[in-house]
């Protein structure tokens, strides 16, 4: 007869990552999108290039999320959410210190390349959470969507005083600090 070892009791604090992965990501994404366009427009961007911004982030992650995806099912959840977020970290750097429409483009598309933090994060809790315990789990994620999105923009109006690539060095510093926890 095999000894078993009891399981761990499930724990919502066991979710304090996940939660501040989620709200840096999302409070990052909100400091600097209500910026793109006029930052893009700053470097001589069309409406139409300053539009794409926000598009090719968006095909950028819809290309690499099956991929992070595979990747987070091979290796675990751990090492690529801090993949993805140090790619975050990274987009946004190359934005904030960008001098060109070309690396605006470039930190757009790193950050959209490895943007599989939401992803990663709801796998994460799927495969930690018991089934009784998953739609409290989940709410984790939305109550982080909530503060990026109802904050993230109002912050950024106060820092955009500063320098209108001050938000974005913040979004890249809480996306760094977030890879350190």
């Amino acid at each position: 007869m095999a000894l078993r070892m009891p399981e761990k009791p499930f724990s919502t604090l066991s979710l304090w990552p996940i939660f501040l992965i989620v709200l840096t990501d999302v409070f990052g994404f909100t400091l600097v999108i209500p910026l793109l366009g006029i930052y893009a427009e700053r470097l001589h961007a069309t409406p139409v290039q300053a539009t794409l911004l926000v598009s090719v982030f968006a095909a950028c992650q819809m290309v690499s999320g099956p991929i992070l995806g595979t990747l987070s099912d091979r290796m675990g959840r751990k090492p690529l959410l801090i993949l993805s977020q140090f790619g975050t970290f990274l987009g946004f750097l190359i934005m904030a210190r960008a001098e060109s429409l070309f690396l605006l483009f470039v930190g757009r598309i790193i950050d959209g390349g490895t943007a599989g933090n939401l992803s990663l994060a709801q796998a994460y809790i799927s495969d930690k959470t018991p089934p009784n315990k998953r739609a409290g789990a989940f709410a984790v994620i939305g109550i982080a969507f909530g503060i990026g999105f109802t904050f993230g923009p109002f912050v950024s109006g106060l820092l955009v005083k500063y320098g209108m690539n001050v938000p974005m060095y913040a979004a890249s510093v809480l996306s760094l600090v977030s890879v350190l926890t």
